[in-house]
């Protein structure tokens, strides 16, 4: 299954939140952090290579750039956060090159605590301080609980997001890997390697 780059979700790069009714989120990646809830009902979820239909109380995790989609089968409820990794840097950098083994969290009592985390965290009056602190125990209880083991993937998530940037502004252009190398002051071969190792 092919993903897509959630273009949109990279430009509006700031804290999300949303409830949806029988969701089908395409199959897609983006740098920020990603954490679905099944509020109701049951979900067919996929977070990079693995799937997993989610029943009411259940979540997933997907990490920056791991591809990751939704399905309701039949019926459900459910809700997203998302992180931008400028508010979770010491997160990010625990987790860079790693992959989860398992991006699923079927503790129905783990996800209820998370979840009132979550309410916390988006509520209209809370200041910077609070919301750092919530994203930080959010992703903390998920640490805790997730095991993550080292992929071999780069782990320069910067240079991922500006390759995909450039790419979608001067595709039109003739951009080929030389010019896009120049562009970036690396080599071809590196960036090809770079390119095909983390898309």
């Amino acid at each position: 299954m092919q993903a897509e780059f959630g273009l949109k979700r990279e430009e509006n790069n700031s804290l999300f939140y949303k409830e949806w009714k029988n969701d089908k989120g395409i199959f897609h990646f983006h740098s920020q952090i990603e954490l679905y809830f099944v509020d109701g009902g049951e979900m067919e979820v996929s977070v990079g290579d693995q799937s997993r239909t989610l029943c009411t109380g259940e979540m997933s995790v997907a990490l920056s750039y791991t591809p990751h989609g939704y399905k309701t089968p039949f019926s459900s409820s459910s809700s997203a956060l998302i992180i931008p990794t400028y508010l979770c840097e010491d997160f990010v950098e625990a987790t860079k090159g790693k992959k989860a083994v398992d991006p699923f969290i079927t503790d129905r009592t783990t996800v209820k605590r998370i979840k009132e985390y979550v309410s916390a965290l988006v509520r209209k009056d809370i200041n910077d301080i609070e919301r750092h602190g919530y994203v930080y125990v959010i992703l903390g209880t998920i640490m805790s609980i997730l095991r993550f083991e080292d992929t071999s993937a780069p782990e320069d998530t910067s240079l991922a997001s500006k390759l995909l940037f450039y790419i979608n502004e001067n595709y039109k252009e003739n951009i080929t890997p030389a010019s896009i190398a120049a562009h970036f002051g690396y080599t071809q071969s590196h960036i090809s390697r770079f390119f095909r190792s983390r898309f």
